[in-house]
């Protein structure tokens, strides 16, 4: 039988990154099963903009969400990124 939060969790992730192509990032990226802080990377190559998405539930409470957001503030603002082929 299929685990129905995960179904739950990764159409809201699709819906997400439909909605950041919309938006007209050029690159959107789920990263199923990493067990990261980071569901969805996403860049927009004309804003230079790369975003870490972290995707919840709708009812996920406020507190939980503030806690996430400043347990993982690091990631922005902190980088230079480099592409490589390996």
């Amino acid at each position: 039988m299929p685990n129905r939060n995960y179904e739950r969790g990764r159409r809201k992730e699709y819906k997400i990154c439909e909605q950041l192509k919309e938006e007209g990032f050029d690159i959107v990226q789920r990263t199923a099963g990493s067990h990261s802080p980071i569901d969805i990377i996403a860049i927009n190559k004309s804003t230079n903009e790369i975003r870490f998405i972290q995707s919840k539930p709708n009812n996920y409470s406020k507190n939980k969400e503030n806690e996430l957001i400043n347990n993982n503030s690091w990631l922005t603002n902190r980088f230079n990124c480099k592409f490589v082929v390996v």
